[in-house]
């Protein structure tokens, strides 16, 4: 009877470390992409560029697209209409991301020149969380949006009806 409790016991433990063990390795590899990631890239300084800003995804939006990110978990969208948007300086864009978030302290959309556009724009600010790996947060589409960091970029994930749109912005940073 005792070596039979026994047996069962060492059995129990057994299984609980290995399931402990399993799921430390399963969590494990998130945690490391994710502290990988931040170590390549300063994703809060400066903003980043849709590829492909003053072409035709540009012309069929009419805006190019920018995005930042913010402390505190924030992140802006700006829209600036295209083909004035070609002539801003990519100083300027980061100012004017930094600029719309001072305005506001909570989800909103904010139009205006922000004291340096010479054209209105239109700058989406809102929280976001993390999903794993991924960065999420409302973007006004079917579903949340996702951003996957890269070295030196991201990678926006907009859910669609049929399929997800995946959309690289470049890493931009001023001095």
């Amino acid at each position: 009877m005792i070596l039979q409790t026994l047996y069962i016991m060492n059995k129990v433990i057994f299984k609980s470390a290995l399931l402990t063990l399993l799921m430390t390795i399963a969590v494990y590899p998130g945690a490391a992409f994710s502290q990988q990631q931040a170590s390549t890239m300063d994703i809060l300084a400066g903003h980043f560029s849709s590829v492909g800003n003053t072409d035709s995804p540009s012309r069929a939006t009419t805006n190019n697209i920018y995005i930042k990110l913010f402390e505190g978990q924030w992140i802006a969208t700006l829209y600036i209409p295209y083909p004035y948007a070609s002539t801003v300086e990519p100083a300027t864009i980061t100012k004017v991301l930094e600029q719309a978030k001072k305005k506001t302290t909570t989800s909103s959309y904010l139009r205006g020149k922000f004291g340096v556009l010479k054209e209105l724009a239109t700058v989406h600010v809102e929280k976001f969380g993390y999903l794993e790996d991924r960065i999420v947060y409302e973007c006004g589409s079917l579903a949340p949006c996702t951003i996957k960091l890269g070295d030196g970029y991201l990678e926006l994930i907009k859910p669609g009806i049929i399929n997800e749109h995946i959309i690289k912005y470049n890493h931009i940073v001023t001095q």
